[in-house]
């Protein structure tokens, strides 16, 4: 009894425990700079008041607000305060999780489990009224790119998910990790790479990346992990290139990282060392071109991830908290930006030509309305360009709206297509919408 005793608590205390609120929420920026330059973690309370504060002169039942996201984190995270106030650090997590797993191995002939778990529902809901039913969130959906049958999706805080049937049914094999939350999937035949943590909402911390060999049914650290990259707590886009499937690059809190042998070893790019790294795309037919974007810079690397150099022709200088960006096969020379304000609302969108080298404003509020109609783009903000017409996009961060690009912002038009408290529509979305263009 006293070994189940025991294991319950490790496992509650591994899975549990949480990296500090996303560093990009607005209330955060004054706390960032502090911890920068005393170079010590914030405390969980430092975090609260932060928000508090920020609150008291804003209205937290606005849709969108962001205000809900922190107070499901705070109330969770609450319990796992350390004695100095500061959360667990990314290292003492990962660990702590190989503490657990050394110790079932090593008691497994005494270890019974007898809880007797069983799922009673709800495995279905009829919504009524304007009821906006969820799940929770998916932070990246894969297709196999071999199978079309085959799908893989990541959780933020519940893990990788495989469907064999076109996604009517899952499984996930990932319960017993040391953490459960993926952002970032890459595929290569029966090889699978995960990006593990939440990189919107830190629900869950990044342990690393994560190697599959069997087609996901087991997974493996690779050479990135918090004992060799101790400060690295997020991810989210991985890639493989597709000429070399033992180079790959994911984007984190602290760069961009790349491997050349299949993720044995792995360096930081330079130019991008401590760089919080939001999204990366990989030029359509050319993996020697990779794009980049920080909250407010977009970066563009020419040798394969080896360096990344800034590039702002046609860009804006401030005012933006937040970019998102994509490509499209139909014309691999093309480039989006979508930017956020520094109240997180609608920016503007962003056209290249020329591989990224100069941009032209394509789309902004003056000229086409609140397509965010929302607050919460530092949490939620999703975008993508159709791979046959380089002028249409998508963009979601409350509702999913189609745009149609033109020259200007005077002859571009957006269309929004659902409603998030419309249940019963087809294209109904929940109203947290994080899921830009999955890797092609």
């Amino acid at each position: 009894m006293k070994l189940k005793i025991t294991l319950v608590l490790l496992v509650a205390f591994v899975f549990s425990a949480s990296a500090q609120f996303n560093p990009e929420a607005p209330w955060m920026e004054s706390l960032n700079i502090k911890s920068k330059a005393s170079n010590t973690p914030l405390k969980f309370q430092e975090i609260i008041d932060a928000f508090d504060t920020y609150w008291e002169s804003r209205d937290p039942n606005v849709k969108g607000s962001g205000y809900k996201p922190f107070k499901r984190w705070e109330n969770y995270w609450q319990y796992f305060v350390k004695p100095d106030g500061t959360l667990p650090t990314t290292k003492e997590l990962y660990n702590r999780g190989l503490a657990l797993e050394n110790y079932k191995n090593a008691n497994q002939n005494q270890l019974v489990d007898d809880s007797n778990w069983v799922p009673i529902g709800p495995f279905s809901h009829t919504p009524t009224g304007s009821w906006s039913p969820g799940q929770g969130r998916v932070n990246v959906v894969v297709k196999d790119p071999v199978n079309p049958n085959t799908y893989y999706a990541g959780a933020p805080a519940g893990g990788f998910w495989k469907s064999t049937d076109a996604g009517t049914s899952w499984l996930t094999t990932t319960d017993n990790l040391e953490q459960i939350g993926v952002s970032g999937i890459a595929v290569t035949g029966s090889t699978i790479y995960i990006a593990t943590g939440d990189d919107d909402g830190g629900d869950t911390r990044s342990i690393g990346v994560m190697k599959s060999v069997d087609g996901g049914l087991t997974f493996l650290p690779t050479g990135l992990n918090p004992n060799n990259f101790p400060n690295i707590d997020s991810m989210n886009d991985i890639y493989i290139n597709p000429n070399n499937t033992d180079m790959l690059w994911v984007a984190t809190n602290k760069g961009i990282l790349k491997t050349i042998d299949a993720g044995l070893s792995w360096n930081v790019a330079t130019g991008t060392n401590g760089l919080n790294v939001r999204d990366i795309k990989i030029k359509p037919n050319d993996p020697s071109v990779i794009y980049a974007v920080s909250s407010n810079r977009f970066y563009k690397s020419t040798n394969s991830g080896d360096t990344f150099n800034i590039l702002m022709s046609g860009l804006p200088s401030g005012g933006v908290s937040r970019y998102v960006l994509d490509v499209t096969p139909a014309n691999p020379n093309v480039v989006y930006l979508l930017s956020a304000t520094n109240a997180s609302s609608f920016g503007a969108i962003y056209k290249s030509s020329n591989s990224g080298n100069t941009f032209s404003t394509v789309a902004d509020e003056a000229n086409n309305g609140d397509i965010f109609q929302s607050t919460q783009s530092w949490y939620d903000l999703a975008f993508a360009v159709s791979d046959t017409n380089e002028n249409q996009v998508f963009v979601g961060v409350l509702n999913i709206w189609r745009g149609t690009i033109g020259a200007s912002p005077n002859s571009s038009n957006f269309t929004q297509i659902n409603n998030w408290s419309s249940p019963n529509g087809a294209a109904y979305t929940l109203s947290l919408i994080h899921i830009s263009e999955p890797t092609r």
